[in-house]
């Protein structure tokens, strides 16, 4: 007789493929399918969906769902549906109202993933955070040890929390000619060196230092081409600020990119300047090709960047000292092969889905004793 399959729901409450978005696809492609029955809930006009359906796992899109974590228009429709379909388990990301749905309904067992760094706040909201934790999940997983610390911090008790790493498949290093090939798609001069940061363009990204910093080194060094990698509500803001600085000819916006990993291992340097960072998936894909990098201390960059291995951390806003790392990497050359070869093999030790899917569901066959 066949074994019974753990049946389980992961919930996401995105329009768009983002962090969370990213870690399901990851997880999805590498999901243990002859132990696993897995379907995935998603607001019915959410990109994710058929980027889910590419991967045969089955999809439920929701009409009544807001893109946030308390809905409480789609809290009866969640607990019908829990009802209706029994799962064994039920992961959210992000989506409170699928956690009181899943408890009302009487789903067994709650995991639910925290994907981004959390706000400490007063008293008050601590013993809030911890209540509504202790009654509505069962697990919770932080995707960094920075995440885990910062939801401590915020009120969460510990011992409900296990950090599993995001996980990407590592990104092939690209040819002479395949890297030139895609620079030059992206309007990257020959024989000029790239210097990347792959982020959404918004305020906690701290695009502005990495003007900054792009500005000072382009005073000595005109075989620099900074690229910024990606969209969002500043990209007017910083383009114009690119031509405050002088920037325009050694700038490149590159807006949204669909391949973005072919473009992260094409750069020289990968660059993050986060003020608040969980992790940086993008990070780990350039590293993964062998692409060293300089990034904020700040949250989990930490866990990726090896300071003084694979790359530098430099402190938050600190457009000088980042100038000083980029420039200390790109012109040693016996120091970039060597953070070379250690970023590719740090990162595809400790950061690949297939480990990542491997960890999640040990939690889930093993259960979680709090």
């Amino acid at each position: 007789m066949a074994e019974k399959k753990i049946k389980i729901y992961h919930v996401l409450t995105d329009r768009n493929i983002g962090g969370a978005g990213r870690w399901l696809l990851y997880y999805l492609k590498y999901c243990d399918r002859t132990h696993f029955d897995v379907c995935v809930v998603l607001p019915k006009d959410s990109l994710l969906v058929a980027e889910v359906e590419k991967l045969g796992i089955p999809v439920m899109g929701m009409e009544s769902m807001a893109d946030s974590s308390w809905d409480k228009k789609a809290l009866q429709p969640l607990i019908r549906l829990f009802r209706e379909n029994k799962p064994d388990v039920v992961h959210t990301h992000a989506s409170l109202t699928a956690r009181i749905a899943a408890r009302k309904a009487g789903v067994k067992r709650i995991f639910h993933t925290k994907h981004c760094m959390e706000a400490e706040g007063n008293a008050l909201k601590k013993m809030a955070k911890r209540m509504l934790n202790h009654r509505y999940s069962d697990c919770i997983i932080a995707v960094s040890e920075a995440v885990k610390r910062s939801m401590v911090a915020g009120g969460t008790d510990a011992k409900q929390i296990v950090t599993i790493y995001n996980g990407i498949d590592p990104v092939a290093p690209l040819s002479t000619e395949e890297k030139q090939k895609v620079r030059q798609s992206f309007g990257i001069p020959e024989g000029q060196k790239a210097v990347g940061i792959a982020a959404r363009l918004e305020e906690v990204k701290d695009h502005k230092t990495f003007l900054q910093a792009a500005e000072i080194l382009a005073k000595t060094h005109a075989d620099l081409t900074f690229l910024i990698i990606g969209d969002g509500s500043l990209r007017e803001y910083l383009e114009a600020e690119a031509k405050v600085l002088g920037l325009q000819k050694c700038v490149i916006f590159t807006g949204f990119v669909q391949e973005v990993e072919k473009l992260e291992a094409a750069l020289d340097l990968a660059v993050i300047t986060s003020k608040q960072e969980a992790l940086c998936l993008s990070l780990i894909e350039s590293m993964s090709a062998g692409v060293p990098a300089v990034g904020t201390d700040s949250g989990g960059v930490s866990e990726v960047i090896c300071h003084g291995e694979n790359g530098f951390l430099v402190p938050v806003g600190d457009s000088g000292a980042l100038a000083k790392r980029i420039e200390e990497i790109l012109y040693d050359e016996a120091r970039y092969k060597e953070m070379q070869k250690n970023a590719a093999a740090w990162t595809r030790k400790q950061f690949t889905a297939d480990k990542m899917a491997a960890q999640m569901e040990k939690l889930y066959t093993e259960g979680w004793k709090k």
